[in-house]
């Protein structure tokens, strides 16, 4: 089927390519929908870069969903060095590839979707500067939006550098001794995303100058929660010709705060929807057409690799998923499966599940990230919905096995390695323990290897009753903890006592951690009995971890050779710091290699 006659399908979203190699991106249309498309312009979203990225995930797409519902073709995609795109952050030239890929994403859309018009877009933070820049380039975008856009890429690095700044283990406030955030010299920081001293440079470079006579027309500038559009973008755009308008944008900081927290901005949406409306995009200079496909080759460290978006059926709704397979190297029936660390979608924390899984593939073991029902492009619960129990549910369990049979009955593996951060961690050990095809099972910071309801408030009780242990003195000496939050903690440590007499209570009835203990050392055993590799890493203050120590797990290790006990650098849960990141990268290579040198490949 010709890649124009596959986009045809209303309602349904479609996940490709543009591009080829290394300079590929990652794009994803939603088609429109009703019978408004003839006179509703194509929209291409150009996302923030960072943790903003990663927070508004979700509630991008469902915006995409949206317009497309409302009769406007929509098209996102990840810039180069992030996401499923190609490229690596240290490559050369990545913010000049940034907007290379804006204008390749714009020009597919012209020529793909519109109608002889041109196209509008929608410009989230540094995603609307990359828009102006490919629209200086000769990009066919008529009409643009933006939202939380500087008005120079020097503001951009001064924002992102103040928020570096910011962070505990830039600060020095990680409690941990001989923690190194592992930042190179002349690199930026921020969220765990870097970037190079030649892209601050590049970034540096970029303002919002137009030249008068270029495709874009018109321009909405919205405010951040009461925060003033730049005045900077309306100059310059006015001194370019182009029309500009003026609105409210309600929803910033919740848009971009959180994944589990993010969700679409309603009021700002309904805006953007009646601002684009209220005149027709006119046509623009003919655009350059830009290749497209449903795979991706990509030399990986030295090995060829084919990468394809997958739109996988479910029981319970349509997901996609990304599956990396070696091409130079033979593949055995061994496959990993890396799985979604809470609502951060398939890509992995700071994209770490992307990047391994290239590698694993390279080194012949096919590998999928895929996204769990209401996580990422999955199907499911509005994003800000999911709470932290949520992601805890059993229909989590039935999905990974779900997947599992289809990875076998595609004949892409018939064991598997499971992989996992957070609540991922926790999926991929309860299916260890259930599904005799999982060989290995390796776990970063899992939320829990057994899981009750009543978990999260055990943690909570346990935290207070540390309140005054030696770290929380000498932060108080420091002036870290304000005199006012005293009275606080002396309740909080109140509150715990009466918690922990609960407990010892319902420990001597038979209920609580004791038993949840046993059931954990029974889990093993089972584990240990199949010879699934275990591999347990944890960050410092894990809550997991200190119930591990608290059973002595790791002086008893002998009762469990194939289990693996480490330590992770740092104590951020989800790896942000650069140093935590390569260690878990090393850790995680380290034991595919120690597996697939031990284990003996069935055949095929």
């Amino acid at each position: 089927m010709p890649l124009r006659d596959h986009f045809g399908s209303p309602g349904m979203n479609h996940p490709f390519y543009i591009g080829s190699g290394s300079t590929a991106t990652f794009a994803v249309l939603d088609p429109a929908e009703g019978s408004k498309r003839a006179d509703r312009p194509p929209v291409l979203i150009c996302p923030p870069w960072g943790w903003p990225g990663v927070a508004s995930y979700r509630a991008r797409r469902e915006w995409a969903a949206r317009l497309a519902a409302a009769g406007f073709p929509t098209l996102r995609f990840d810039l180069p060095a992030t996401g499923n795109s190609a490229g690596e952050v240290t490559d050369a030239g990545i913010a000049t590839g940034w907007v290379s890929a804006t204008f390749a994403a714009a020009n597919w859309l012209a020529d793909t979707e519109g109608s002889g018009g041109g196209i509008a877009a929608l410009g989230i933070g540094v995603g609307g500067l990359l828009a102006l820049a490919a629209i200086a380039a000769g990009a066919p975008i008529a009409a643009l939006v933006l939202w939380g856009t500087p008005g120079r890429g020097k503001r951009f690095v001064r924002e992102t550098q103040a928020f570096s700044r910011m962070q505990p283990w830039l600060a020095g406030e990680v409690d941990v001794d001989g923690f190194d955030p592992g930042v190179p010299e002349g690199w930026l920081e921020a969220g765990g995303f870097a970037l190079s001293p030649e892209s601050v440079a590049e970034l540096k470079a970029m303002s919002s100058e137009i030249a008068p006579g270029s495709s874009l027309t018109r321009a909405l500038l919205l405010d951040r929660d009461g925060i003033t559009a730049e005045p900077e973008l309306e100059k310059a755009l006015t001194a370019a010709g182009v029309a500009v308008e003026r609105a409210d944008g309600r929803g910033w900081e919740n848009f971009i705060s959180h994944p589990e927290w993010a969700s679409i901005p309603a009021e700002t949406a309904t805006e953007v929807e009646r601002w684009l409306i209220a005149e027709p995009v006119g046509p623009t200079a003919a655009v350059v057409p830009q290749g497209s496909g449903q795979t991706l080759h990509l030399d990986v460290s030295g090995g060829e690799v084919r990468e394809a978006a997958l739109v996988l059926d479910q029981s319970w709704g349509r997901t996609i998923g990304v599956l990396a397979e070696p091409v130079s190297v033979p593949a055995d029936d061994l496959c990993a499966v890396f799985l979604n660390a809470g609502a951060v979608r398939s890509v992995g924390p700071n994209r770490l599940w992307a990047e391994t899984a290239r590698r694993w593939a390279a080194a012949g073991v096919p590998s999928l990230r895929v996204d769990l029902q209401g996580i990422g492009e999955a199907d499911g619960e509005p994003s800000g919905t999911l709470q932290l129990g949520d992601f805890y549910v059993s229909r989590y369990g039935d999905q990974v096995a779900a997947l599992l049979d289809e990875l076998e009955r595609r004949e892409v593996g018939k064991r598997f390695v499971l992989v996992g951060l957070c609540s991922g961690g926790y999926w991929s050990f309860r299916t260890a323990v259930t599904d005799p095809r999982v060989v290995a099972v390796m776990l970063l910071n899992a939320g829990a290897l057994r899981w009750v309801p009543d978990l999260p408030r055990q943690r909570e009780a346990h935290r207070t009753s540390r309140a005054f242990e030696r770290r929380w003195w000498r932060k108080l000496l420091r002036g870290e903890i304000q005199p006012g939050r005293i009275p606080h903690l002396l309740g909080a440590v109140a509150a715990n006592a009466l918690s922990g007499l609960r407990r010892s209570a319902a420990r001597l009835l038979g209920r609580g951690e004791g038993p949840l203990r046993a059931q954990v050392e029974a889990d093993l055993d089972a584990l240990r009995d199949r010879g699934v590799h275990v591999v347990i890493a944890l960050s410092d203050d894990e809550p997991l971890g200190e119930e591990i120590q608290r059973g002595r797990f790791p002086e008893r290790a002998a009762r469990w050779p194939n289990t693996k006990f480490t330590a992770l650098p740092g104590n951020d849960h989800t790896l942000r710091p650069l140093s935590a990141q390569r260690a878990a990268t090393e850790l995680l290579d380290r034991e595919l290699a120690r597996l697939t040198a031990t284990a003996a490949p069935s055949p095929r």
